[in-house]
């Protein structure tokens, strides 16, 4: 019979190991129901517990990235439809210091796995505020429930939303702070006329053109870098195009991610008639930490990737 988290409380078995837990959960439960449950709720209830004895589990877009910056390894975490549950960049970043091995599966971003997420007793889920009403009050039946806005233009306050309800806003406010000195660094030292960027993505057998909404695209606005006039849109995040519209994604500089199994750009009539390719000024990078997550250590990265390539 499949258990909540609320009801798992109730029984109070007293094992040692959930001691905390159940009076921080009971506690919240006198004063308000699940069904209400919010970000202020959630960010009290876990505020004043350490790392150790946090249970969280993200379901959101950027999530993960960010709490394994934060120094926290979520007991269970959602994927992005056809990817993987913990991203090659992430175990490459964090793999030899983190166990990211122990992290559950809990099933798509899109449809959470609702009884694998009640079987791991989070005291923390990270969810999107987007998601289906319906999941988000079945999650709260569980635990405190956190959310996030998703999307690229988002990802700085999702990070301080989530870090506060995890106790550690003073640390991700010093983390963020770095990343934006760093990127005032490069605006600083822009030209007058600063060169253009364009970031693009394979999707399936067409491509994506990502807009100055994007997570690229707001790490290029901070870092002084500009953008064509057609990829200045900020009504979506990207824009799709077909191999015979790919002339629109050039720029001075083209950063693009290829995935396995869909459409390589390097193989369309028209990719060497663009001003970047003939320029050698086209540099493949990994879609996933550019364009398929939106979290700080993405920004890290892109930002690292466009000083380290963009010449003037």
């Amino acid at each position: 019979m499949k258990i909540s988290r609320r009801a798992f409380l109730g029984t109070l078995l007293g094992a040692t190991t959930l001691a905390v837990t159940a009076c921080a959960q009971s506690s919240q439960n006198q004063n308000s129901s699940a069904s209400s449950s919010s970000s202020s709720s959630a960010e009290s209830s876990t505020s004043s517990s350490s790392s150790d004895e946090q249970r969280i589990v993200a379901l959101n877009t950027g999530q993960l990235d960010n709490l394994l910056l934060l120094g926290i390894t979520p007991v269970g975490v959602a994927a992005a439809k056809n990817s993987d549950l913990i991203p090659q960049f992430l175990k490459d970043r964090f793999g030899a210091d983190m166990d990211l091995d122990s992290i559950a599966d809990c099933g798509l971003r899109q449809s959470p796995d609702i009884e694998a997420i009640a079987n791991l007793n989070p005291t923390l889920i990270c969810a999107n505020s987007r998601a289906d009403e319906e999941v988000l009050n079945k999650l709260r039946t569980i635990a405190p429930v956190v959310t996030g806005e998703g999307g690229g233009e988002n990802w700085k306050q999702d990070l301080l939303t989530i870090a506060e309800a995890a106790g550690q806003k003073e640390k991700a406010e010093t983390l963020l702070k770095s990343y934006e000195d760093s990127a005032a660094e490069i605006a600083a030292n822009q030209p007058a006329n600063p060169p253009t960027v364009s970031f693009l993505r394979t999707k399936d057998q067409e491509f994506q053109m990502y807009g100055a909404q994007s997570m690229a695209g707001t790490v290029a606005a901070d870092c002084g870098y500009a953008r064509p006039e057609n990829q200045q849109f900020t009504d979506t995040a990207g824009q799709d195009l077909s191999a015979e519209l790919i002339a629109q994604a050039d720029a001075d500089w083209l950063f693009y991610g290829i995935k396995e199994g869909n459409i390589n750009p390097e193989d369309t009539p028209l990719w060497t008639s663009l001003k970047a390719v003939q320029s050698n000024q086209a540099i493949p990078v990994d879609g996933d930490s550019w364009y398929l997550n939106a979290s700080l250590v993405s920004a890290e990265i892109i930002l690292q990737g466009l000083k380290d390539n963009v010449t003037v």
